[in-house]
């Protein structure tokens, strides 16, 4: 079983998949492949750039050792003028998909191209893929290039109020998988409820699916 939490900055993505992960999901993100390959082009410590990329005091400030970029621009170039065009758009895709095996629930915190979803649906088969859309007052993709995934929405979790999804942050290819979307704008408390009730539906399917594969084991 896979879940991809999808959401502008601030949704509460991470906080949904560390949720996932005390229930046991793996976590899987496209932006670690990315880290990666931005740490190896420009020969740079792993530790010092995420020290530096997750410190909003010098995140956004050029260094000579990203070749006079800031973290956020090291990534984009690397990604859209080395990695992208030499390796194929689905590249970081094909990265997280290699990282699935079977018999394991796994939580995807980001995402937002077509490009890189595509390979994790293939891997694991649309029935097996549960989009979570987040929405939270505030917070938009004006100033990030992801943008929302579209499936097939089953329920719609309206914790407070409704923060309405902009049309033009939604991309255009409409995925047959299995949608929730949470509106984010009350507590934790209130956001662990309904990532809770949505573990219970998706999470026992593949609890069950586990326990009969342990059966034909058996036999």
């Amino acid at each position: 079983m896979i879940i991809l939490f999808n959401g502008p900055p601030r949704a509460g993505k991470d906080e949904a998949a560390d949720f996932f992960k005390a229930k046991g999901f793996k976590h899987l993100s496209f932006k670690y492949q990315l880290y990666r390959e931005t740490c190896k082009y420009f020969n740079c410590d792993y530790k010092w750039f995420m020290n530096r990329y997750d410190d909003r005091s010098v995140k956004e400030v050029p260094h000579v050792d990203l070749g006079h970029m800031s973290c956020r621009e090291a990534m984009i170039y690397v990604s859209e003028k080395v990695v992208k065009p030499k390796r194929g758009l689905d590249y970081f895709g094909r990265l997280v998909a290699n990282e699935i095996k079977d018999g394991k629930d796994y939580c995807i915190s980001d995402g937002g191209f077509i490009d890189e979803l595509v390979p994790v649906i293939n891997k694991v088969g649309s029935d097996n893929f549960v989009l979570c859309q987040l929405t939270r007052e505030g917070c938009d993709y004006s100033t990030d290039s992801r943008r929302y995934f579209d499936g097939n929405l089953i329920h719609e979790y309206v914790n407070e109020f409704r923060t309405p999804v902009q049309q033009q942050y939604v991309l255009p290819q409409k995925f047959d998988v299995k949608t929730y979307r949470i509106h984010n704008n009350s507590s934790i408390g209130a956001f662990h409820s309904v990532l809770q009730e949505i573990y219970e539906k998706e999470g026992n399917v593949t609890t069950n699916k586990q326990r009969e594969l342990q059966k034909e084991d058996i036999l």
